[in-house]
């Protein structure tokens, strides 16, 4: 009676009554039937002792949410579909623990990969929902089951359909996240599995592309801005996000201190030291930070881009404008110099005589 009570659980949307003569049936995703003497209809469980995991009553069920959701999935009915496989996810788990199945090799791959279809196709709704978190996580469910650590047995995708997983887990990453590196990687493994798809080369050209104009554009217009120093109001970042109070420099001895025994520090051994520059960029740290920066709030660093673009571009006007002006006037100097030239050359004109 569990297994049929286990039936009457379901998501709101699949519930549908229909009236009967002398019985009442109601559907929530499979079908019960209530007798008219107050017990449940069992006449669709198995009842002959141990028995086959394809067989077992919950196994069906889970086909049946999984043919059901299929049909929701082409009608465009996302959130219904999420139900069913849920539903479905749930039933291949509570067969795991039947003591009554007579459990084979063979069947315990069937069940994992009932499970494993379900979480491949939960991605796909989760996709069409723009849930790019549930994407992401019930594509990886998919290809290495929802154990932690994951167990080596889970693994029970063909390699056509671990590209499907990897191809929709790139997918959120690139359209959710702007991880264009991690889907990049997913997009590459997956065409092992598929070499000659079409669709998983093309978005892998394009993905690739868009990691290196990303990490060429941030390089070359934050290298700059990051960390120069400017005036009030005129640098990439406000007063607020700056350290109120930076280091203080260690006072250098007037005369020769000890430190321990045989090792003396002699004053004037820094003069020569070379002071830190802010002009001075260290581009592997800066990299990292964009990197960082670029995957954890795509949106800010966006934002931040365009800002450092539109300040390159006048600092490149100011720079043209001031190169003409210097051009302009050394030009206008080179004339006075003609000019004068020309004056002290020409003879002394002759006074007229009285």
């Amino acid at each position: 009676w569990l297994k049929t009570l286990f039936q009457s659980f379901s998501e709101a949307p699949l519930l549908n009554f229909v009236g009967g003569e002398g019985a009442m049936s109601y559907q929530l995703g499979f079908q019960v039937t209530p007798m008219c003497n107050g017990e449940l209809d069992t006449s669709g469980d198995f009842k002959g002792g141990p028995h086959a995991a394809e067989q077992d009553t919950l196994y069906k069920m889970a086909e049946e949410n999984r043919d059901g959701g299929n049909k929701m999935v082409q009608q465009g009915r996302y959130e219904e579909a999420i139900g069913r496989y849920t539903e479905m996810i749930m039933q291949t788990r509570a067969l795991d623990n039947e003591t009554d199945v007579e459990w084979t090799e063979e069947g315990r791959v069937a069940v994992r990969q009932l499970r494993a279809a379900a979480y491949l196709n939960l991605s796909l709704c989760f996709l069409k929902t723009q849930q790019w978190t549930h994407a992401s996580n019930t594509a990886t469910r998919a290809m290495q089951g929802d154990k932690e650590p994951p167990d080596p047995k889970e693994d029970v995708l063909t390699p056509e359909k671990k590209a499907k997983a990897l191809f929709r887990r790139a997918t959120a990453q690139t359209e959710g996240f702007g991880n264009f590196s991690k889907a990049a990687a997913d997009l590459a493994q997956a065409l092992k599995y598929t070499p000659d798809d079409k669709n998983i080369q093309q978005e892998l050209a394009k993905t690739e592309l868009a990691v290196k104009k990303v990490a060429k554009t941030a390089d070359k217009k934050l290298s700059g801005f990051l960390n120069k120093r400017k005036d009030k109001d005129e640098g990439l970042f406000g007063d607020d996000l700056r350290p109120a109070d930076g280091p203080k420099a260690k006072p250098i001895p007037n005369e020769p201190m000890k430190l321990s025994d045989g090792l003396w520090v002699m004053p004037g051994g820094e003069e020569n030291k070379e002071e830190p520059s802010d002009d001075k960029v260290d581009y592997d740290e800066l990299s990292r930070e964009i990197a960082e920066l670029r995957e954890a709030n795509a949106e800010e660093f966006g934002a931040l881009r365009d800002k450092v673009t539109k300040k390159l571009v006048e600092e490149l006007d100011q720079q043209e404008k001031e190169a003409k002006e210097k051009h302009e006037k050394e030009e206008a100097g080179e004339v006075a110099k003609e000019e004068a030239k020309a004056e002290e050359a020409a003879p002394p004109e002759k006074s007229e005589s009285a």
